[in-house]
């Protein structure tokens, strides 16, 4: 081993010896011996592969001597060195230093080469294809052009984007490192879904001659795509790529979460994914027309979109006419998927987040008793509507619902409204004894079977009693049908010393998130002792905070709650952040999961229009990054998850599924 690196610890100073009288006529006029004793010492330390040592040496050299006959083969010398101990930075400033001093040295290219090394470590894999480019084109060195090869094919293959590839490949003069480029940039092509582009990239490799590498290579992937064909999924999004407005941004990072799921699926699947895109520029009649184009093509077994509810409305009867299963990943009015067998809701309707309230109240807090205070308007009626026809079904007893209009911020009328029906409620109904009563109305009461004795008592002191110690949970009904004579004990309703705590929930679907610190602040002002349930307008931290002393312990549900601390979301993050440079929103996971829930159900076996809309309602508890959707038998995503603001925070506490059998507490 000795022997091995003394041989090419000379065999490179003779290289570099021979090399700097060829290099730069400054290097040849500036010879000084102290550096020559130096240079060989490092050369030595860099032969035993004490790298580190050699840096230290090369970089004094430089510091002391900028000018010398050795600059050039100190400047590659400490690149590399530098390179074999991690520091890379400090290896890519002398290698640039080189290629900017010394253009025309005979180092230019294993300068290129190395500098490829330290973009590879440091993961700057775009910069690394470059420099080995250089070389692989350019260099005369056959081990040099060997290895450079090797590694841009590595970083080809591995890790470029199909816009890296395509700009490295415009790049690319020679035929053998063009084919291997664009045989690259045809399998990623491929992988996501566009069949059509990847075969006319791999129809440019195959006319090159015969005899070049890679040219069987694409023979063999254009055969196999072309026995294997593409099925196709249509998207639908306001892309607004003619007009370029603000509302932009929200489908483009919707796409953005679709492409990646399609690209994760055609990594390995037989038949690959071909996303058919189509922009609905907002308007529903060209939602309407382009999801008209789109299920004239046999190829498309499904549609993702549109966004928004009111195109999805006038799109959604054509996919249904078609037999074309349509999701939409975020509309939410009610009675969309109403329109078909074919139209599905990834997102929860305003109907299923009523319910989901108080279901989540009734189920796991024990909530029995109700009241509502909600907005007018249609958003807000949907929600109250909904809600109250679930603790209904449920069997909870709804104590008043009041109206406001959205925007108010007195809401007196209303609460003391609300305060008035639940006090009433807690009225307490007596006997007075200390009043004449009817001889026939006593007699009555003992042949109901309230003993003589306790009615002599209470007649000898005048005493007053609850019809409830008489006659049990029903005495006010009770009383009235054996005549007896019956009076209330009035509660002060509009004392708000008095607190009213007959109210278990109280649902307040807000219309905005401005509406909190109103809303929070009048039911505390007005004393009710009960849980505020909300909706997701409620979800906005800095509202909430803002009014912590009135909203702390608001309870709400979400359609989107996203753990970014779990694998499967760091992972897709790192392929969002290697694709589009930025992190991912709650657009793109929305995009994402509805893509990956159409495709998972594809993938296994509905290939075709029919089966697919017969195995979509069967989804169940599919876990998306977002949420999980879980299709009701309406073919609306049923599931809700459920937070609470409490000590500054907003935290998961719970999630609710409609789908899922009802469980009532014990005891209750």
């Amino acid at each position: 081993m000795a022997a091995i690196r003394i041989f090419g610890f000379l065999f490179a100073l003779v290289v570099l010896t021979s090399e700097s009288k060829c290099d730069n006529v400054q290097d040849s006029i500036l010879f000084r011996g102290e550096v020559e004793r130096e240079f060989v010492e490092a050369m030595k330390l860099y032969a035993s592969q004490r790298y580190d040592s050699a840096a230290t040496l090369f970089s004094r050299i430089l510091r002391e001597y900028p000018r010398n006959h050795r600059a050039t083969a100190t400047l590659i010398m400490g690149g590399k060195s530098y390179y074999w101990i991690g520091n890379y930075r400090e290896s890519i400033r002398l290698l640039k230093d080189l290629l900017d001093l010394y253009p025309e040295s005979q180092y230019v290219f294993d300068a290129h080469y190395t500098l490829g090394l330290d973009y590879f470590r440091l993961n700057r894999y775009e910069d690394a294809a470059q420099d080995f480019l250089t070389v692989r084109q350019r260099s005369l060195d056959p081990k040099l052009v060997s290895r450079s090869e090797k590694m841009l094919e590595t970083i080809a293959m591995t890790q470029l984007t199909v816009a890296q590839l395509q700009l490295l490949s415009g790049e690319a003069t020679l035929d053998p490192v063009k084919a291997m480029l664009n045989y690259a940039l045809a399998e990623k092509v491929f992988r996501t879904g566009d069949a059509r582009g990847a075969q006319q990239i791999l129809r440019s490799i195959i006319a090159l001659p015969p005899g070049t590498r890679y040219v069987a290579e694409a023979f063999a992937l254009l055969s196999k795509i072309e026995k294997v064909g593409v099925l196709k999924v249509g998207v639908a999004l306001p892309l607004l790529l003619k007009t370029r407005s603000t509302t932009l941004k929200p489908a483009v990072e919707l796409l953005e979460g679709v492409r990646i799921a399609a690209n994760e699926y055609n990594v390995d699947a037989f038949s690959k994914v071909h996303l058919e895109i189509r922009d609905t520029e907002s308007d529903p009649s060209i939602a309407a027309r382009g999801v008209t184009d789109l299920c004239a093509d046999d190829k498309v077994i499904a549609i993702l979109g549109p966004m928004f509810s009111d195109e999805v409305f006038a799109a959604a009867g054509v996919a249904n006419a078609r037999g074309v299963p349509l999701v939409t990943p975020t509309a939410t009015r009610n009675g969309i998927a109403a329109m078909g067998s074919y139209i599905f809701q990834a997102n929860p309707d305003y109907d299923t987040r009523g319910r989901a309230m108080a279901r989540f109240a009734y189920e796991q807090r024990g909530a029995r008793r109700f009241a509502v205070l909600a907005p007018k308007g249609a958003v807000g009626e949907l929600l109250a509507d909904s809600f109250i026809d679930e603790v209904k079904k449920l069997g909870g007893e709804l104590i008043d619902v009041q109206w406001y209009f959205a925007g108010s911020t007195d809401m007196r009328s209303q609460l003391m409204a609300i305060r008035k029906k639940a006090l009433e409620r807690d009225e307490l109904t007596i006997v007075d004894f200390a009043t004449k009563m009817r001889q026939s109305a006593l007699n009555n009461m003992q042949r109901w079977g309230v003993p003589s004795e306790v009615l002599d008592s209470l007649i000898e002191r005048n005493a007053s009693t609850p019809v409830t110690f008489l006659f049990g949970k029903n005495g006010k009904r009770i009383a009235d049908s054996l005549g007896v004579p019956t009076m209330y004990v009035p509660i002060k309703y509009d004392s708000l010393a008095v607190p009213v705590e007959s109210i278990d929930a109280m649902f307040v679907p807000i219309s905005t998130s401005e509406e909190i610190g109103v809303v929070a602040s009048q039911v505390k002002y007005y004393n009710f002792q009960t849980l505020m349930l909300g909706t997701e307008d409620w979800n906005e931290l800095s509202e909430l905070d803002g009014n912590r002393r009135y909203a702390n312990g608001v309870i709400f549900s979400s359609d989107s709650y996203t753990n970014v601390e779990t694998p499967a979301y760091r992972m897709f993050e790192s392929k969002f952040q290697m694709a589009y440079k930025k992190k991912p929103v709650k657009n793109s996971l929305y995009g994402y999961d509805a893509m990956k829930m159409i495709l998972q159900t594809i993938k296994k076996g509905a290939t075709n229009r029919n089966e697919l809309a017969a195995a979509l309602p069967g989804v169940r508890n599919f876990n998306g990054l977002h949420s999980t959707i879980s299709f009701q038998e309406n073919r609306v995503n049923s599931f809700l998850t459920v937070l609470q603001f409490k000590n500054r925070s907003i935290k998961k506490i719970g999630e609710i599924d409609l789908s899922a059998p009802m469980q009532i507490p014990q005891g209750q």
